[in-house]
């Protein structure tokens, strides 16, 4: 066996820039196909993360359209709207926000945060579990009491190893008396800090952060039955619409997540896929002109090898078990590529990186099928090779 695969190597490399082209098309290929495979994973993966922070029964609204943000720091939404969407039937943990990056800081240190001025139901409808000191209740915002609700990063920056509970940070001038930490949330799909945040009661924002004038920059609410989840989410539509034009705001929900992210991952694919189609259909080609050309070459060596007795069927076998070896040197080289590939290409499209282990599989066969097909053709005419004839040119 060893003998034999060694007899193979040294065939293909009787023409090895020939050789070395047809690897590197059927090469580029594989990479192509991997990276195919792990993008749609990896948007797929997005999704379903997305998804899940945003809950499957939620309906997210933030200010700004789709194609220029959106951005959490537009202010096209309003309380207006906040009353109207609650009359609705079906709906429940309806609450609001608006957020400004801002300084905080301590009596002897400050950091950048991203603090929002939030609505009653905020902690419980984004699923905020508090693991230290409570959450915001009815007589907070009534009172307009100047609470706060923080991250872990915020607490580990100012209080490391200490309890925050009781504790007190400066937004602007402001002093804030800390009366919970929520459990760490970790980043969004697009990497965003949840644990990063300052939460304080949405009118006590406005009279001490900024003014508000009602503005909001972020809208949501559950649905309670699913099956009405499409109704609910036209008549929200209905109701800004009214008060705005399309572009004020986007209406996030599942549909809208996995729409978005299939056609950024389609783009990718049909873009790769036109690729590395057209890398395996020319190291196709590529190969198949080796082959012809070498088994020309070895005219006389096929026609000994008939001569001593070798049937049409073992001259094919032998010329497509050559293929064999540039298909597997192909797919493996394509493999290494493409893992080592996979973190950047995937990274700078902001899409989870995965390896899919199906990605390789796809590769590999699609690389055996390319070469078997390619090389068959010229195996087909060497195997009709008149022994007599291929002696002969030997002599000459």
């Amino acid at each position: 066996m060893f003998f034999f695969l060694k007899e193979l190597i040294s065939s293909l490399l009787h023409n090895k820039v020939r050789t070395f082209f047809a690897i590197l098309g059927i090469l580029f290929g594989v990479v192509s196909l991997i990276l195919i495979v792990a993008a749609i994973e990896g948007s797929n993966l997005q999704a379903n993360r997305v998804i899940k922070k945003l809950g499957p029964d939620s309906v997210l609204i933030v200010s700004g359209a789709i194609g220029k943000g959106p951005k959490g720091r537009l202010r096209n939404l309003s309380l207006k709207d906040v009353r109207e969407i609650s009359k609705l039937e079906g709906i429940f943990a309806l609450t609001y926000g608006i957020v400004k990056p801002t300084t905080v800081s301590s009596l002897s240190s400050s950091k950048f945060s991203a603090v929002f001025g939030v609505g009653e139901n905020w902690l419980s409808s984004w699923n905020y579990k508090i693991e230290q000191g409570r959450g915001f209740t009815l007589k907070d915002f009534r009172d307009l009491k100047k609470v706060a609700v923080i991250g872990h990063d915020v607490s580990d920056f100012f209080w490391p190893g200490e309890n925050p509970i009781g504790k007190v940070i400066l937004i602007g001038k402001t002093p804030f008396r800390v009366i919970g930490v929520y459990k760490k949330k970790g980043k969004t799909p697009n990497g965003h800090n949840l644990d990063n945040r300052v939460f304080i009661p949405y009118r006590v924002y406005d009279k001490t952060v900024e003014k508000t004038y009602d503005k909001v920059s972020i809208i949501r609410f559950r649905v309670l039955d699913t099956s009405n989840y499409s109704t609910i989410v036209e008549e929200v539509r209905a109701i800004l619409l009214k008060n705005h034009s399309p572009n004020d705001f986007t209406l996030i929900t599942p549909v809208v997540v996995k729409k978005f992210l299939s056609m950024l991952s389609a783009t990718f694919a049909l873009f790769l896929g036109i690729a590395s189609t057209t890398a395996l259909i020319v190291g196709g080609f590529v190969l198949s002109a080796i082959f012809y050309v070498n088994v020309y070459t070895r005219q006389w060596e096929i026609g000994l090898r008939k001569a001593l007795g070798a049937t049409r069927k073992k001259v094919v076998i032998r010329i497509l078990s050559e293929s064999l070896v540039v298909a597997v040197s192909s797919a493996i080289t394509g493999s290494i590529l493409g893992i080592l590939l996979i973190p950047s290409i995937l990274e700078s499209l902001n899409v989870p990186v995965v390896y899919p282990a199906k990605a390789f599989i796809i590769a590999a066969i699609f690389s055996v099928a390319v070469c078997l097909f390619a090389a068959y053709f010229p195996a087909k005419r060497a195997s009709e090779f008149n022994p007599v004839e291929s002696l002969r040119r030997k002599i000459q």
